[in-house]
């Protein structure tokens, strides 16, 4: 799980300055807390190999600086270099002998080449002597055997032992909202949560978590509150903010999401693809013209940004400006061609301008890119419907079931087999479908409307309807 967190604008500025002396080869001295700032930095960015080159300095002035050679070992070991990282930790215990993080990373180390009895005996002579924040670096080290030995219940135990011990451990804090969702505990993980929370009402990562768990249970409004919290505590914890607004589209509260994402694009932007969720809102909300401009100020940051060109070949679908819409949505495919949503979108503009041949060739990609879905099938056979290609449909319908199955397919296949005269396997396919899902049974009328007067097919879908009722 990735926080973002909003940096230090002197931070910045400091890590700008740093890559540019180092593209021009004059680096030159740097006092040590200048490179543990940078090195914080590209860590926290997940940028390991940038560290790796910024610890690399460092150690060539300071040569006896344990530190440096420790968060290397920590570098090797988060890309999975363990002999590296073993190696260069021996270099550090010849400096510092008595250093327990040397031992920590052990840990991890022989857990990741799945050596747990050494990882464990070195926790073992760690726990002697211990004090109360080294029993939490010690459960941290502990769950990560757990979690190589897939013992996910075990790996959850021990972090949630870490954070009551400490819950301001923002590697504990992360890592046991990662092992509440490998064991699947979100109902402990919300009472732990709550828990630590009546103990330390401005912890940010436990509202943070919290939310995480209630969305887990399906407790959508809670989750929304919690996650609202985390971001009032720290108002720089940018995953809070994408996350409650997330949260509140899943719940279709379009307005509340929008206003979430104006106020992150105002406190971390101008964010290309803060302006696309943006955009997405107003669409939602039927404001396409609103929604256009946002798009357009999305582009013109990120011209390769291939959602907001499709979200732009939606807005000018909605307003029916078939061609622009066909534009835009090439340009999305011209940057992302693996993306099924996009061809069924060209599709249907195709369609609309009565571009059949190329419509063809769009829905044929959209099911082939997308071939698990039944949408892009079902959008495919109704097409191939309205334009009287029966036999057509049906060889699709055929290539379909070795993909997928839904009773959205089974209604179109029965549509077809209706107005090719064949009533008997119409009507048993039909009720087949009704049991499936009989929510799904408009699909017909859609394609066909002529079926709504057809007096065998309304009395079997009364018939289904009151079975409905009745449940």
């Amino acid at each position: 799980m990735e926080n973002k967190i909003k940096r230090d604008t002197a931070l910045i500025n400091l890590v700008s300055d740093f890559e540019n002396k180092f593209e021009q080869g004059e680096v030159g001295y740097l006092d040590e807390k200048i490179y543990l700032q940078l090195l914080e930095y590209y860590e926290d960015e997940y940028l390991f190999e940038k560290a790796l080159e910024v610890v690399e300095f460092a150690m060539e002035q300071y040569k006896y600086r344990s530190d440096f050679y420790i968060i290397k070992a920590r570098l090797l070991l988060n890309l999975n270099k363990t002999n590296d990282c073993l190696s260069t930790l021996e270099i550090a215990e010849n400096i510092a002998p008595f250093e327990r993080e040397i031992s920590i990373i052990k840990v991890r180390a022989f857990a990741l080449k799945k050596q747990f009895s050494k990882a464990q005996e070195i926790l073992d002579e760690l726990r002697i002597g211990a004090t109360k924040t080294d029993f939490t670096e010690i459960l941290i080290a502990e769950s990560f055997i757990y979690e190589h030995m897939k013992d996910y219940n075990a790996m959850y135990d021990a972090l949630s032992k870490a954070v009551l011990l400490d819950s301001s451990n923002e590697e504990a804090m992360e890592r046991v909202w990662i092992s509440a969702e490998l064991s699947r505990r979100y109902e402990d993980s919300v009472n732990l949560h709550k828990l630590i929370i009546e103990k330390d009402p401005y912890n940010y990562q436990a509202w943070y978590n919290l939310g995480h768990g209630y969305n887990c249970i399906w407790e959508y409004e809670k989750a929304i509150d919690a996650l609202e919290y985390s971001f009032i505590v720290n108002p720089d914890f940018e995953s809070a903010y994408l996350d409650c607004a997330d949260t509140c589209l899943q719940i279709k509260d379009y307005e509340r999401a929008l206003e979430i994402y104006i106020e992150a694009n105002s406190k971390f932007g101008p964010n290309n693809e803060l302006m696309v969720n943006i955009a997405h809102c107003y669409i939602y909300m039927d404001r396409i013209s609103i929604a256009k401009q946002w798009l357009l100020k999305s582009i013109k940051l990120d011209a390769f940004n291939d959602e907001a060109f499709f979200l732009l070949g939606e807005c000018y679908s909605r307003d029916q400006v078939w061609y622009n819409a066909i534009n835009a949505y090439h340009k999305a495919i011209d940057i992302e061609n693996r993306r099924e949503e996009y061809y069924l979108g060209i599709a249907k503009a195709y369609l609309a301008v009565e571009d059949y041949n190329k419509a063809t060739i769009n829905f044929q990609m959209a099911t082939q890119t997308g071939p698990e879905e039944t949408l892009y099938w079902k959008e495919y056979i109704c097409f191939l419907i309205k334009i009287s290609l029966l036999d057509e449909a049906l060889q699709v319908l055929d290539e379909a079931e070795d993909h997928t199955y839904g009773a959205d397919l089974l209604f179109c296949r029965a549509v077809v087999y209706y107005l090719q005269k064949n009533k008997r396997d119409c009507m048993d396919l039909l009720e087949e479908a009704l049991l499936e899902n009989f929510d799904q049974h408009t699909i017909m009328f859609e394609i066909a409307p002529e079926l709504k007067l057809d007096k065998d097919i309304a009395s079997i879908i009364k018939y289904f309807s009151d079975e409905e009722h009745l449940i």
